[in-house]
């Protein structure tokens, strides 16, 4: 049953208003939740029987807090037990004795599963338009950064030693472990182990530790795949073994296993947390975890206005779609969206200008990875149909093609590549240099050329405000995630987010009012 916040103040409550600064976070934290938040909200995840269950008010309160400081659980009980300013925070009295761990890890899961912090996040931008911060200095950016996983990276044989290890525990859960002992060939999986101690260094031992995992773990998927009514629980488990068993393999005709050179596509790195993946963000930043790409908006673009997780292995850009649709349906209409190269796909970007929307996108260079002449060293006439290369030799593509936004390639010819006194500068290959035309080429030639103006780069400067908003988000709980799965770390995410516009809409109810002071007039203390 749901609790009740206790909000009736005593004396010694009267006595902390004055201790705790009105500019700092706990008290701008403090009056967003004595205004916004009560024990209706929360109902959908309580029973109206039994035992009263501490007020969610002061729960999810608590874990905007521990976003915002880094508190584990553990740390969150004592600091709101003991911390007079996390109280204070909380709406809660001074003599309130404290959230245990426990209970906050009861609700978090209730809450995971619920839509609340997502009509919480709406809330928080509804608010911020209420306020003003949606006004004629507006500004949508679209951007993403990386959220580095809660597990560590496994290798090849730790995942499939591992695997088996978890479908065996669900076996002997569901009394089915007699049949296990009967199909595999080693007899080490009860040892409580990462992986199989063999001399590493030996290459032999390896190969034959790999050979003898994988075909245990296929015996084991084939075995259960036979049996009826699988539990769901388990069959996921057996899907995910037989995945990371043979993403890494290859089984030769004689029955052999052995190791694929190169890197599977769309990779399990981990079977603790199955949708972990491995990226980067740049050549030189790694990073292995999940991927958020955000929307922002409102005054400098200080506002969180859309946010979508997926593995860390996605393109930048992949939900540029998504993000748009979702800020409309949050209540935000974006009339112009600037965001880097990442964003340049100008099949959106046409569909979305055709609905009203503006862009200020930069267009990636183009380069030659050989280091000779690049792409723009042709000149491409769309008109004509014709690529003329820097030494004149002219090729005709299909104008039809390229009008109905279709790819073409163009090929010059290997005589006259291999002949030609600039072929050093333009390409390696013996079979001639190749150029593909864009389905989008024209509109990718005149962003190209508008990229020089001053107009565009004076537009384009106001693109990095979005870096502030992603060092506040991953400062105070965006940057290491600390749950398993896309489903947690996007709630994750939303509180980060919530945290982030409350802080944004406090503040600049603080710049209204004393603005109003100086005038005279009456201040709007509240959102």
């Amino acid at each position: 049953m749901i609790g009740k916040a206790d909000r009736q103040m005593s004396f010694s409550d009267y006595w902390l208003l004055g201790k705790i600064s009105e500019v700092s976070y706990y008290h701008r934290l403090r009056t967003w939740v004595f205004n916004n938040l009560n024990e209706e909200m929360f109902q959908p995840l309580f029973s109206y029987y039994g035992r009263e269950s501490i007020s969610p008010v002061y729960t999810f309160t608590a874990m905007l807090i521990q976003f915002e400081k880094g508190y584990s659980d553990r740390e969150m009980e004592e600091e709101s037990r003991f911390d007079d300013r996390i109280k204070y925070a909380l709406t809660a009295p001074r003599d309130f004795d404290g959230i245990d761990a426990v209970t906050l890890c009861d609700h978090r899961k209730r809450l995971f599963n619920s839509e609340i912090g997502k009509e919480i996040f709406i809330k928080t931008i509804s608010q911020a338009k209420e306020v003003g911060l949606f006004n004629k200095d507006n500004l949508h950016i679209i951007d993403s950064f990386m959220i580095w996983g809660s597990c560590a990276r496994q290798d090849t044989y730790t995942m499939i030693y591992q695997g088996i290890k978890m479908v065996l525990r669900f076996m002997k859960f569901y009394e089915m472990e007699d049949a296990s002992k009967k199909i595999l060939k080693r007899t080490d999986y009860e040892e409580n182990i990462k992986k199989p101690k063999i001399a590493w260094e030996n290459e032999k031992e390896k190969a034959k530790l790999l050979e003898e995992l994988v075909k245990d773990a296929l015996s084991l998927v084939e075995n259960i795949k036979t049996k009826k009514d699988i539990k769901d629980d388990l069959k996921k488990a057996i899907e995910l073994l037989e995945r990371v068993a043979l993403q890494d393999v290859e089984i030769t005709n004689d029955g052999h296993v052995k190791m694929i050179e190169g890197t599977a596509k769309d990779r399990i790195i981990s079977v603790v947390d199955d949708e972990m993946r491995h990226g980067r963000k740049t050549s030189s930043k790694l990073s292995d975890g999940y991927k958020a790409e955000i929307i922002t908006g409102g005054e400098k673009g200080s506002v969180v206005v859309g946010i979508e997780v997926d593995g860390a292995n996605i393109a930048d850009g992949e939900h540029m779609s998504d993000l748009i649709e979702q800020s409309r349906r949050n209540g935000v209409d974006i009339d112009k969206l600037y965001g880097d190269c990442a964003y340049s796909d100008f099949e959106e970007i046409e569909k979305r200008k055709e609905e009203g929307t503006d862009f200020c996108i930069r267009v990636p260079e183009a380069t030659n990875p050989s280091g000779g002449f690049s792409k723009e060293e042709f000149k491409i006439d769309l008109e004509k149909g014709t690529v003329e290369c820097p030494n004149g030799h002219i090729k005709q593509f299909d104008t039809e093609k390229t009008q109905k936004h279709e790819q073409v390639t163009v090929k010059f010819r290997a005589e006259e590549c291999n002949d030609c006194p600039l072929k050093d500068q333009c390409t390696k290959s013996k079979k001639g240099r190749t150029i593909n035309i864009h389905p989008y080429e024209k509109e990718i030639q005149e962003q190209r050329e508008y990229q020089k103006t001053d107009e565009f780069k004076e537009d384009y400067a106001k693109r990095p405000n979005v870096e502030r908003n992603i060092s506040e988000l991953t400062r105070h709980g965006g940057r290491k995630g600390r749950y398993r799965g896309k489903l947690k770390i996007r709630w994750q995410m939303i509180m980060v987010a919530i945290n982030n516009n409350i802080k944004v809409i406090m503040k600049h109810i603080s710049k209204i009012c004393n603005r109003q002071i100086k005038k005279g007039e009456v201040c709007p203390k509240t959102a």
